[in-house]
Parts: C-alpha cells; structure tokens; sequence
C-alpha cells in the first residue's frame, strides 16, 4: 500500500469504471495532482504487479461534532475481491486517521450495495445512521 501518484492515472480510471463511473484520464489526474498537496486528503494505491484497488479519503471537520475521517471511495479489482486487500487499504487509512490525531472512521454506501455493507459490518463498521441525499444544479 503506497500514496498514489501521477502513473497511476490509467489504473484508478479503470478502477473508478469498475464502479460505475465514467472518469476522464484528465479528470482523474487533475484530482489526484490536487489531494497530494492537501494534507486533509489522501489517495493510497494496493499493488499486486499493477494497481489492483484505491481508497480516497479525507478529514471530516463538522462544526457540531467531533472530526473524523471519511472514505470518499474504494475499489479492488474484481479479480481480487476477498483476498484482503480492501481490508489493507483501510487499515492505511486508519494508520493516516491516527497520524491526524483522530479516532473515527466513516463510510457512506449506496442501501443498495447489500454485499458492501455486510462487508463494513464484518469488519467492524457499524450503522451510525440513515439517510437521504438531496443535490441541486447551481445555475
């Protein structure tokens, strides 16, 4: 497990796919390039030959409770799902979570990722709360 860097641009875009999204190249190395110069972020790779999972996450600071660390996003590749390297990837962010002082780790998943969740739970995580998530487009 290592911070990502620049060439690892085209793996965590295939990644990212795996998810369900559609990142450009340029899109994905813009953000990298931005996390690595701010301290309340961080984006770390697993590597078996090639990248082969990342986890992004970041230092929550809400103004009505305690701060945490949240993970953004996480992703193995399917080819070496449940061979422990989500686990590795979060026990380096909770590694980055102590080394800012802090004792709380969370992760928001979609209700319907049932096998992620059971996942979370297995490992630890437990339910803090439900809830809605609204957006609006800003004209």
């Amino acid at each position: 497990i290592r911070n990502a860097n620049l060439t690892d641009t085209d793996s965590i875009v295939s990644l990212t796919i795996e998810l369900g999204y559609s990142p450009t190249h340029e899109e994905i190395k813009s953000k990298i390039k931005k996390i690595s110069k701010i301290d309340e972020q961080a984006v770390f790779v697993a590597e078996y030959e090639n990248v082969i999972g990342w986890i992004h996450i970041t230092l929550v600071e809400p103004l009505e409770s305690l701060p945490f660390v949240e993970i953004k996003g996480i992703v193995v590749n399917l080819n070496f799902r449940g061979k422990g390297i989500g686990t590795k990837l979060i026990n380096e962010a909770k590694k980055w979570a102590s080394s800012k002082g802090l004792n709380r780790i969370r992760v928001r998943t979609n209700i319907k990722r049932t096998e992620t969740i059971d996942y979370y739970k297995k490992i630890g995580f437990g339910l803090k709360k439900s809830q809605e998530v609204l957006e609006k487009t800003i004209d």
